[in-house]
Formats: C-alpha cells, sequence, structure tokens
C-alpha cells in the first residue's frame, strides 16, 4: 500500500514540477551558458556506492573550470566520504530522497527542511549546477537558482534543465562513472577521487599482503554471495595472505564469523564509522567486495577490488577502473536488476551467485597480489 501511494504522489510531483518548468521556459525563454563559472553545484542522492561513483562529475569539473568554487550536495551520511574528494571545495548535507519516502512525503516539517536548503542554495548563486542522476536532484537543480542547469533529461521531470542531455541508465551501459562524467565533458573518466592522508591505525601494522573482504550488500539480498563462499575463499586465501580482515555493518558478522570457523581474520563488521572503514579500505592490496558501497569506495581510493556480481550489471555497476575485476555467472535471465527496487532474485534461488565459484574469485585475488 505504502508503494503505491508512494509512486501515485511520485507521479503527480513530477506532473507539477514538469508543468512548473514548462511555463518557467515558456515565460523566460531560452538562456545561454556563462560566459564565467566561479560556482558549481553538482547533486547525487541515494546510496553510498551511488555517490562515490558521481564523484567523477566533481573531478571533471575541476578539471573545467580549476578556479571555481565546487559544492557538492549528497546525503549527510556520506559526508565524511565527499570531504575526502580533492575537487570538492563544500559540501552541502541533505539527503532529498527522504521526502518521498512514507511518511515524510506527508510531513509538513520535511517539506519545510526542503524549503531552507533551497534558500540557502539560491542565495549562494551558483553559475552552473548539475544533476548527477534522479527526479529529486533534478528537482533541486532545477530549482536552483543556477544561471546554467544541466542533467540527463529523461532522469528528470521535463523541462528541468537548459542543457537536457539524451542518455539514462540502463543494462549494457555506459557505467555510472562514465555517465557522471559526461555532465561536465567529453573526457576519461576519473576513478581515483577519493584521498587518504593518513595511514589507519586499525590496519597499519598488519602484515601483508592485506586482503578485505565486504560481504555485505545494503540494496537486495539477491546482491549477496552465499556465506559458505567467502568461508571458502578465505580458507583458500590463507596460506598466501599476510592479513585478511572483514568490514561490513552488523548483519556481516554472521558471515565473518563463519568465516573465522576457517581462518584467522581481523574482525571489523559493525566495529569501524566511515571513517575509520575508509581508512581501512585505504591501506588493503585488495578488496574483495559485492556490488556495493564499500567496493566502489575502495575503487575510489585507488585500491585493486575484485568485485562478485550477480543482479548487477557490470557495466554499469562494476568497478570499471583498470587493474580491478567484476565476476559473474552468465545465465539467460541476468542481468535482472531494473533500477527501481532493490535486487531481489523473481525465482528465488539466486543462481547467479550460488554459481559463482569461490575458487574464480582465489584466482583472481592471488593474481593481483603477486
Amino acid at each position: 500500500m505504502k508503494r503505491r501511494v508512494r509512486a501515485w504522489l511520485g507521479r503527480g510531483l513530477w506532473a507539477l514540477l514538469s508543468l512548473g518548468f514548462g511555463l518557467r521556459r515558456l515565460l523566460g525563454g531560452r538562456r545561454s551558458p556563462p560566459a564565467e563559472v566561479r560556482r558549481v553545484l553538482i547533486v547525487r542522492f541515494d546510496l553510498m556506492g551511488d555517490v562515490v561513483n558521481a564523484l567523477s562529475a566533481a573531478a571533471a569539473a575541476r578539471e573545467r573550470w580549476p578556479h571555481a568554487h565546487l559544492a557538492f550536495m549528497a546525503p549527510p551520511a556520506w559526508q565524511p566520504i565527499v570531504r575526502r574528494c580533492p575537487a570538492v571545495d563544500e559540501v552541502i548535507p541533505f539527503d532529498g530522497g527522504t521526502v518521498t519516502h512514507w511518511p515524510a512525503v506527508l510531513d509538513p516539517r520535511a517539506w519545510a527542511r526542503v524549503a531552507r536548503v533551497l534558500r540557502a542554495v539560491r542565495a549562494s548563486r551558483f553559475d552552473v549546477a548539475v544533476s548527477v542522476y534522479g527526479p529529486i536532484a533534478g528537482a533541486v537543480v532545477a530549482l536552483s537558482g543556477a544561471r546554467w542547469r544541466a542533467g540527463y533529461g529523461a532522469e528528470a521531470p521535463a523541462w528541468s534543465f537548459d542543457e537536457a542531455l539524451p542518455g539514462f541508465r540502463r543494462n549494457g551501459g555506459p557505467h555510472e562513472v562514465e555517465l557522471a562524467t559526461r555532465l561536465i565533458q567529453h573526457a576519461d573518466p576519473a576513478w581515483h577521487t577519493v584521498v587518504v592522508d593518513t595511514e589507519s591505525d586499525l590496519v597499519a601494522d598488519l602484515p601483508r599482503p592485506l586482503v578485505v573482504l565486504h560481504p555485505g550488500a545494503a540494496h537486495g539480498e539477491a546482491k549477496r554471495w552465499p556465506d559458505a563462499h567467502w568461508a571458502t575463499l578465505a580458507g583458500a586465501l590463507k596460506p598466501d595472505v599476510g592479513t585478511l580482515a572483514v568490514v561490513g555493518l552488523t548483519d556481516a558478522r554472521r558471515t565473518a564469523n563463519q568465516i573465522a570457523d576457517v581462518a584467522a581474520i581481523h574482525d571489523f563488521t559493525g566495529r569501524t564509522s566511515l571513517d575509520e572503514l575508509t581508512g581501512v579500505l585505504d591501506q588493503a592490496d585488495v578488496v574483495v567486495s559485492t556490488d556495493s558501497g564499500p567496493g566502489h569506495l575502495a575503487r575510489a581510493l585507488g585500491r585493486r577490488v575484485v568485485m562478485v556480481h550477480g543482479p548487477t550489471d557490470i557495466s554499469v555497476h562494476g568497478p570499471g577502473a583498470p587493474g580491478s575485476r567484476a565476476l559473474r555467472v552468465e545465465l539467460p535471465c541476468g542481468p535482472c536488476y531494473d533500477f527501481d527496487r532493490p535486487a531481489e532474485c523473481r525465482f528465488g534461488d539466486v543462481l547467479c551467485m550460488q554459481w559463482l565459484a569461490p575458487e574464480r574469485v582465489r584466482d583472481a585475488v592471488l593474481e593481483m597480489i603477486r
């Protein structure tokens, strides 16, 4: 019921915004890009991996406008990551997506917060505002008061942007990082976009090579690799690895306990802040992860990543960067993730993950550390 109400309200809001933006275009006429760009706003909401991938837009903006002040709007939870991107001068913590969730969508206080954020954004007088993805980010950009507004036209209400680029996210590519880069300029995407200045005390003195395992997945159970596979992988890596560490939220502790039955590990599940997690990943020689935020964060830190995939398309959601690997089992039903809801298997067996053998992952890791 809640999903239907949210969808109905979303369609209504989309239609109202499209009408309003269309009237604004009709009355205001077409505009031209600013000759001088001093202030740039980039907006990306949603999950950790989404925001990490969008940092390539910040890197492209810094390259295109080297002297501009660059602000990045993202959910407050991911602020510790965004502020480690050298291209970003200012982080604006705001989660626009929360107002589309029940019951906030009917909460006047939530909409009052939106109004306050928009007033502050408009007062900043941005020259360029860019929506990396989504109708809420598109609406924020459309209402930002920026002199030039850009985004993918199919992913926001009509008339949201002065420059509505063709294209949208779909299985088959392009990669999320490439899509974010194209919003700013046609150039090779930046994969290494997050920098840590100091070594993590948690792993600095541990024997090398350090292999970090991240078994969690926040956006769909079908993205999880079986616990038994993680344990088999750890046992196979034990003779060739100095240290095995497991990271993740508390829900990954069950997997960590199963891994600990076959190999000695440093278990950080549920025990690190986001800053501490970033520090651990930054020190890894290889990170093995599902298609998840920490996996993409490791790639953005310049680490070598082996990513195990099931329902999501490697060409869109893989690690992407040179030197990393994405592994999957090709089945007629996949990739099946449709971008609109968490990744779940419609057959209930998730064979794409069940049949991804730990030996394949072990071989990829050993190839990287030897």
